[in-house]
């Protein structure tokens, strides 16, 4: 029994790790509005595991990133029309 106790504190620990870490990273992206950091803090520890590795992955692109310039940009080029569109820009065209 003792040993079964240990694990499960353990496994606890290792989760609240996890969900703190995440969380912080929230906290520190400037990217995101204050809507959007309660959505990923709900996620986050709602679902402990899946929610957790979900604002990872999307959270930490955008470390450093202001709501003005978008972490994703450099990986996309758009063409502006003059009808207002911006879409991506295909090479093949």
């Amino acid at each position: 029994m003792n040993t079964l106790l240990m694990v499960t504190v353990s496994i606890a620990s290792l989760l609240l790790v996890l969900n703190l870490y995440v969380s912080l990273l929230v906290v520190k992206s400037n990217f995101y509005e204050p809507g959007q950091k309660y959505a990923q803090y709900a996620l986050i520890w709602l679902l402990p595991v899946i929610g957790a590795i979900a604002c990872y992955v999307f959270v930490r692109p955008t470390l450093g990133a202001s709501n003005s310039q978008s972490a994703y940009d450099e990986d996309i080029t758009f063409l502006y029309a003059e009808d207002g569109y911006a879409g991506p820009l295909h090479h093949d065209e």
